[in-house]
């Protein structure tokens, strides 16, 4: 049986688990590599241990989802934002590269399930009639806890060090816990089976959905739009640290970025009614990627922080346009597994594109590395809207 509509203060409580649930993933962006420079990691470690932070969740994605069907969202953002925590409390006491990738695996897996159930949720317990406007609310309000994390991160970081920062970070994931704890459960029915059941038969019910091919292009579309994410998350900040930017600084470039997904997420509404669902899918990828890649060819601040500006903007009015496009793509009972998908294809990217420009860098340097990492994201992008139109497809 569906739970109840949401009430007011429900309501502020599901944009609150946006707001925390997806602060920590862009905290660990900022704060690992500025870890992995004090331990003076060469840039292949660091790609590395970027990378293993998507491992698991690539590995496990799609039985999170199933989870969710099976127990509910609202437990797994529950115990995952815990987890998130506990593991975020950790990391000042990693002392070199194997510990971090240890915490890497265990972090990652954690906060990548807490976002996943928070979005879950969103759609879940969302009218069809609202979801557009209710998924941008969601998206603007995580990315508001995007750009203020990272401020507080740096002030912290430049007063008291990086510990500090890391237990902000901490006490972000304990907060998306008691976020959760007073939320109805609102599951579509009671999915059945045991834990192990619903985990080993997740991948044989996700795949064939697959099949879809307006879904398979959203999925595409996510990994496209992630690996754009995955270069601010890796690299961008050595670049701001070897420019000469202070932590406090990159904090303010994240801010920047994190700042303009928050306007991007409130305008992705009105700017679909305005072009179409699909202009504003890869549109927004492609200022995502050519921005981001322009970076480090620039060490003004003011240059930077309209680039870092450009690529939030990006991200920000397609992330809401992806999740209402799933929406309409799923059945309600499916929504955990398909967000669970999403996540695979998420991860993916977050674990391809650290490990190549790791590799990249060490070969050619920043400069060189981000220019052809996005030259490769541009020329899929094309490819796949060249098989969304042979395909006569549209999300309109």
């Amino acid at each position: 049986m569906n739970a109840p509509a949401l009430g007011p203060l429900q309501r502020a409580l599901v944009y609150a688990s946006a707001f925390f649930g997806i602060t920590t993933e862009s905290l660990i962006g900022m704060l690992l590599p500025l870890w992995a420079i004090d331990r003076a990691l060469p840039p292949a470690q660091l790609g590395t241990a970027v990378a293993l932070a998507s491992f698991s969740p690539l590995l496990l994605a799609v039985p999170a989802g199933a989870l969710c069907d099976r127990y509910g969202d609202r437990r797994v953002m529950l115990w995952a934002g815990l987890a998130a925590g506990v593991t975020a409390a950790l990391y000042p006491l990693a002392g070199g590269f194997a510990a971090a990738c240890a915490l890497q695996l265990l972090g990652g897996l954690a906060r990548s399930m807490s976002w996943l159930a928070a979005q879950s949720y969103a759609i879940r317990a969302t009218p069809p009639g609202e979801r557009n406007t209710f998924m941008g609310r969601f998206s603007f309000a995580g990315s508001v806890g995007m750009l203020l994390a990272p401020l507080l991160a740096g002030a912290l970081v430049d007063r008291l060090g990086l510990s500090a920062g890391f237990g902000l970070m901490a006490v972000w994931g304990g907060l998306l816990a008691a976020v959760a704890v007073p939320l109805p459960e609102h599951r579509d029915g009671v999915a059945q089976g045991t834990l192990w059941r619903v985990t080993a038969g997740a991948y044989r019910q996700a795949l064939p959905l697959l099949a879809q091919a307006s879904l398979l292009i959203v999925m595409l579309l996510t990994l496209l739009r992630l690996s754009a994410a995955a270069v601010n998350a890796s690299f961008y900040p050595v670049h701001l640290d070897q420019a000469g930017f202070s932590p406090a600084s990159i904090g303010l470039m994240f801010a920047c970025i994190n700042g303009a997904i928050s306007v991007g997420s409130l305008l992705a509404a009105a700017v679909i009614r305005r072009t179409s669902m699909t202009q504003v899918l890869f549109g927004s990828i492609a200022l995502s990627v050519l921005s981001i890649s322009a970076v480090p060819f620039f060490h003004a601040p003011l240059v930077v922080g309209l680039l870092s500006a450009l690529h939030g903007l990006g991200l920000g009015l397609s992330l809401p346009t992806l999740l209402a496009a799933i929406g309409r793509q799923t059945a309600p009972s499916q929504r955990g597994l398909v967000i669970g998908l999403r996540t695979l294809f998420n991860r993916l990217g977050y674990f391809a594109v650290p490990v190549l420009l790791g590799a990249l860098v060490q070969s050619f340097g920043l400069r060189g590395a981000f220019v052809a990492t996005g030259a490769l994201l541009l020329a899929a992008l094309a490819a796949t809207y060249a098989f969304l139109t042979r395909r006569r497809l549209t999300y309109d």
